[in-house]
């Protein structure tokens, strides 16, 4: 299927999640609103109510705490995160 919606969007690489347009053109990217907002639907459709609500935040920053957790350099942390400062990546990194 994922070959099918490249073939679709006409890109071999880059973003695969994408939003469409009123006349059902394909968008550059999925809108971060769009994100949170299907995030919350499939929070809610698996019944996670005792966890807080979850958004595309919750992924980036869980996912620079994966990176720390298997010993990546907070440098390639920072890459993957788009931080440029290290005081908001190390800020993210405590919360």
């Amino acid at each position: 299927m994922i070959i099918q919606w490249k073939d679709k969007i006409k890109q071999t690489d880059g973003v695969i999640l994408r939003s469409f347009k009123r006349d059902l053109s394909v968008r550059e990217s999925l809108d971060p609103a769009a994100v949170n907002k299907i995030l919350r639907l499939l929070q809610r459709k698996a019944k996670l109510r005792d966890i807080g609500e979850i958004s595309g935040h919750s992924f980036h920053v869980g996912a620079a705490v994966d990176l720390l957790d298997k010993g990546v350099p907070l440098e390639r942390i920072m890459l993957r995160g788009g931080w440029k400062s290290e005081n908001t990546a190390l800020r993210y990194l405590r919360n």
